[in-house]
């Protein structure tokens, strides 16, 4: 008995991506994403604590929200069942990630360039140093270390986010190159159709009403990949 094929194009087209989009990367990206997140907001306090004047601009707390946006979108995959439209979302969200890291990584590397200037207004950096008045050598040398380690944070974080960049494009070109058909064995059909497709054609001319009729009716079938009801067509014998 050969096993029936069924010919839908989006339906195959999902199957085929959800086959080569594996969910195990995208989650162990998430948590790391989620833990390199809380390090860099960690980091920018301890940075705030030393000294809130000089060479800081506050980067590590407004960058975090596009990179707390990344780690949750790729949790969100097992929600969507590793769809492939919410996959093509978080691949964008990847790509605003990375470029929020690359901005993190400038930032800092200028910051501890110059590290004993103020880059607010005029009047700001007045008000915070009356309202801040430590010395300034020993903290400041403290601080180029704690921007260190959060350029280190954010130069993970940009390589996760182009590893699931490529992993999703590899997905997509794997999903490509497959024929666009989906192969359902006769042990996975119903009993029903079981019976119907084991039948012997009937050598009297007239069909009986148990058996499969000439023309082609359509009957729905339950896809045994994501239980997906299909429409079968049945042919002519």
């Amino acid at each position: 008995m050969q096993p029936t094929y069924l010919y839908t194009s989006e339906l195959d087209k999902e199957i085929q991506w959800r086959s080569k989009f594996s969910i195990v990367i995208p989650i162990l990206i998430g948590f790391l994403q989620m833990i390199l997140t809380f390090a860099i907001v960690g980091l920018e306090i301890a940075s705030v604590v030393i000294t809130p004047v000089k060479g800081t601009l506050y980067a590590g707390f407004w960058l975090s929200t596009i990179f707390t946006l990344s780690w949750v979108a790729m949790l969100t995959l097992v929600c969507c069942h590793r769809s492939r439209r919410c996959a093509l979302y978080v691949f964008f969200i990847s790509l605003l990630c990375a470029g929020a890291a690359i901005a993190l990584i400038v930032l800092d590397a200028f910051f501890i360039g110059n590290i004993d200037r103020c880059y607010f207004a005029n009047a700001i950096c007045r008000d915070l140093e009356q309202s801040y008045n430590r010395p300034s050598s020993a903290p400041l040398g403290r601080k180029v270390q704690v921007l260190k380690g959060q350029i280190a944070c954010a130069a993970l974080l940009l390589a996760t986010a182009l590893l699931y960049m490529l992993l999703f494009i590899l997905a997509s070109i794997g999903s490509r190159t497959r024929n666009n058909r989906v192969v359902i064995e006769n042990s996975q059909l119903p009993p029903q159709v079981n019976r119907q497709y084991g039948r012997q054609p009937s050598p009297a001319p007239v069909w009986k009403s148990t058996s499969v009729p000439v023309t082609y009716e359509p009957s729905q079938l339950e896809c045994p990949h994501c239980g997906t009801l299909i429409k079968l067509a049945q042919k002519k014998r």
